[in-house]
């Protein structure tokens, strides 16, 4: 246990040198985690709590494996290795399936349910679907917790954090990207995993807002279920078939990656406004050189640093906020170089 422990603490303190630019840990690549860290996570947040046990055993489950969610681990681990210096051990469980699944979901919440947890995190896949596997397990005496991307008010959580605007970073993605296209041409919009709530509100968020837009049409809308491949291959469809596309709308992180490699390829890169979520290395780069008009970035860190702190305040039986909004913000190509020497370290290549 001490040497899980130390170990946590030295990577803890390698993200912090990174970030503070005293060191330089890796050289970071395509598809490489992020730190998570960024000018949107809390310095003021207070970390003075004195847990009441010395150990605390927690669940976490999430949606998919997935490079976005290592950046909620990063603020995960961060608050574990506070908790270790003040001699409190946080042993937890980080578990997600191959590709999204709400069923899957829903059997590692029963199967945690008689394993001794103190507490059940859950990114939310399908709201509808997940809700009666919590209330089952805080009927058993095991509170739950969600975070990340997507809550479910209607149950019997005691908490959530994460971002509560999903519908508004749809706006202001499709704002923007309308707004460059001059208000007029034909769009279309990639959508990641169907059912998972986060992504079906920036979707509705697209439409509501290129609605206001009568001289804009969307032409196409196609899932990529969260995968690269698919989103490149979809993409490359779209500019065969409508010559004249002036904009695409990503509602995920995988997607606008995928856009913009098809984009470039196609050496149209500019030539299409493209809009789309959070801080892939690659989705940065792209942001960069002109690929990606907008991203749409996440305060990941603060999802998984304020979990832990919360669950061991509401395992003590402490009160806490219902709701923490850790919110995000719109990024373009004049700060694209600062998120990636924030996130990814000082030599952050995503070519190598």
């Amino acid at each position: 246990m001490l040497r899980k422990k130390m170990m946590v603490m030295a990577m803890a303190a390698a993200m912090i040198g990174t970030l503070a630019g005293s060191v330089n840990v890796y050289a970071a690549k395509a598809g490489d985690s992020a730190t998570g860290k960024t000018e949107l996570a809390d310095a003021d947040f207070d970390t003075s709590y004195e847990p009441k046990k010395d150990s605390y055993k927690i669940y976490c489950t999430y949606k998919n494996i997935h490079s976005w969610y290592d950046a909620i681990k990063c603020g995960v681990d961060a608050a574990v290795a506070d908790f270790a210096e003040k001699g409190v051990e946080i042993d937890y469980e980080w578990y997600g399936p191959a590709e999204p699944d709400a069923v899957d979901q829903v059997n590692s919440i029963e199967t945690a349910i008689g394993q001794g947890y103190d507490l059940i995190a859950v990114d939310v896949n399908q709201p509808e679907t997940t809700a009666k596997a919590v209330n089952e397990a805080v009927s058993a005496g095991i509170p739950v917790a969600t975070f990340a991307s997507s809550d479910i008010e209607d149950c019997d959580r005691s908490f959530f954090v994460g971002n509560t605007d999903n519908y508004g970073d749809g706006c202001a993605l499709a704002k923007a990207v309308c707004e460059e296209m001059g208000g007029k041409g034909q769009i279309a919009i990639l959508s990641g995993t169907m059912g998972a709530a986060s992504h079906e509100e920036r979707l509705q968020g697209f439409k509501d807002t290129i609605a206001e837009y009568p001289d804009i049409e969307i032409v196409d809308e196609q899932r990529d279920n969260d995968a690269v491949e698919k989103a490149i291959s979809i993409t490359e469809s779209w500019l065969q078939a409508y010559p004249d596309l002036g904009g695409i709308l990503c509602n995920n992180m995988s997607n606008p990656v995928g856009a913009c490699q098809a984009v470039s390829d196609a050496g149209k890169s500019g030539e299409i406004v493209i809009g789309g979520m959070d801080h892939d290395l690659r989705t940065l780069e792209y942001l960069k050189d002109g690929t990606l008009y907008v991203a749409q970035v996440q305060n990941c860190y603060d999802m998984g640093y304020k979990l832990i702190y919360n669950a061991v305040k509401t395992i003590d039986g402490e009160s806490i906020e219902e709701v923490t909004n850790v919110g995000s913000t719109s990024v373009h190509a004049k700060e694209a170089d600062k998120y990636i020497k924030m996130l990814y370290g000082e030599d952050a290549d995503a070519k190598k």
